[in-house]
């Protein structure tokens, strides 16, 4: 069973700018033209609408085949992103402070050493001390 999200009219029914939406699709675009990627699909959804919608490219250059909005393709390595913008939204609602130490958050980084060169020229072992920054 698929699911259909509902399509806003417009994007500025779910408060977002048709014209800043536009410069992402172009800095796609421009980057599928100058060969740095095949292809791209573009939703942006907000409010449980989705407010832009777009396949850009080709899923296959070589073959011409085209990109379309349900082509499947392998997404790897998604972690740091995600981890990023879910700090971010954090952040946005004020439960998260960037600026604070991680071990606030975790209190196991509260004890964490790192490896450092010794200033003696003839230590022959690192040594564990606690991070400066």
């Amino acid at each position: 069973m698929a699911f259909e999200m509902p399509r806003a009219n417009k994007p500025e029914d779910v408060g977002l700018s048709s014209q800043r939406l536009q410069r992402i699709r172009d800095v796609l675009q421009a980057d599928i033209d100058n060969g740095l990627v095949p292809g791209a699909v573009l939703l942006i959804a907000r409010r449980g609408q989705i407010a832009s919608s777009e396949a850009l490219g080709y899923r296959d250059r070589e073959d011409g085949a085209v990109m379309t909005p349900d082509t499947i393709f392998r997404i790897a390595s998604m972690t740091k992103p995600v981890v990023s913008v879910a700090a971010m939204m954090l952040a946005e609602e004020g439960k998260l402070l960037i600026a604070n130490p991680a071990s606030r958050y975790i209190p196991a980084f509260a004890y964490l050493k790192v490896a450092a060169n010794s200033d003696d020229p003839g230590a022959k072992a690192l040594t564990l001390e606690p991070p400066q920054r």
